[in-house]
C-alpha cells in the first residue's frame, strides 16, 4: 500500500467507511454496564448505548478477531457495594449488542479471544473500552451484505451490489470451493486450510446469520441484480 492509498484508507475509516488499515479498533462506552440479572429496560437502555455508537460504522467484520474489555470503575464500589455487576454477567448482553446488521460483527463464532478486566479510577466516569484486532481486508458493507446457502445450511457471505455475471461466477467458484475443501477434509487437510477455498472469511452456519439476508443461490443471483 503507497502512503497516498494508506492516508485515504485512514480517512475512510475515520469516517467509519471501513475498518482501520491497522486490523485495531478502539470504542468506548459511557457508563456501567448491564448484566444478565438486569432489568429489560436497564439492558436495553445500555444497549442502546452500544447501538448508537456502532451506527456511525458502516462495515461489518466478517473474520476472526480478538476483544480486549477493559471496565473502568472506583474500587470502592466495586468491593464496598453490591450496586455493580459481575463482571462475568456483563459479558454475554454486550457481545450481543456488537453482533448482527446494526453492530460491528456478524456472530460470536467469530470472536478468537476474549479478555476482560476492570481497573480503578479515582474520579471521572464509569467506561467500558473495548479494544478489538482483526484483518482489515475480511469485511463488508452494512448496507449491502448478505448471505448465501451453498450446503444445506452453510452460508458465504456477498455483496448484493454485484451485477449479475459477478454473482454467477461467485457462486460457481463457491460450489467448486465447497467440493474441494470437502475432499481436503476427507484427505485430513486442516480445516481453517481447507476453509480458505470459500474465499476471504470461514463459512457461517446458517443458525449464525441472523437479521442478515439469506438467499438460495439462485435467489441471489436475481435479487437485485444489476446488468452486466
Amino acid at each position: 500500500m503507497s502512503d497516498e492509498e494508506l492516508i485515504e484508507a485512514i480517512e475512510r475509516a475515520n469516517l467509519g467507511l471501513e475498518p482501520p488499515p491497522f486490523g485495531e479498533l478502539s470504542i468506548s462506552i459511557i457508563g456501567s454496564p448491564a448484566s444478565v440479572q438486569s432489568s429489560k429496560n436497564v439492558k436495553n437502555k445500555y444497549l442502546g448505548k452500544i447501538k448508537n455508537v456502532l451506527s456511525q460504522y458502516k462495515f461489518v467484520l466478517t473474520g476472526q478477531l480478538t476483544l480486549d474489555i477493559t471496565w473502568l470503575v472506583p474500587a470502592k464500589s466495586r468491593y464496598e457495594t453490591d450496586a455493580k455487576a459481575d463482571i462475568d454477567n456483563c459479558l454475554k448482553p454486550i457481545i450481543d449488542a456488537f453482533t448482527g446488521p446494526e453492530g460491528l460483527f456478524i456472530d460470536d463464532c467469530q470472536l478468537k479471544g476474549l479478555y476482560i478486566c476492570w481497573r480503578h479510577i479515582e474520579s471521572g466516569e464509569e467506561s467500558l473500552n473495548f479494544d478489538f484486532k482483526f484483518d482489515p481486508v475480511q469485511w463488508g458493507n452494512k448496507e449491502n451484505l448478505a448471505f448465501i446457502r451453498i450446503d444445506n445450511a452453510m452460508c458465504i457471505f456477498v455483496d448484493t451490489t454485484w451485477p449479475k455475471v459477478a454473482k454467477v461466477m461467485w457462486i460457481e467458484a463457491m460450489r467448486m470451493g465447497q467440493q474441494n475443501k470437502t475432499a481436503l477434509e476427507h484427505l485430513n487437510v486442516s480445516y481453517l486450510e481447507a476453509a480458505g477455498l470459500l474465499g476471504g472469511s470461514q463459512p457461517f452456519h446458517r443458525s449464525r446469520t441472523g437479521g442478515f439476508p439469506v438467499f438460495s443461490p439462485e435467489a441471489f443471483v436475481e435479487e437485485g441484480a444489476a446488468d452486466a
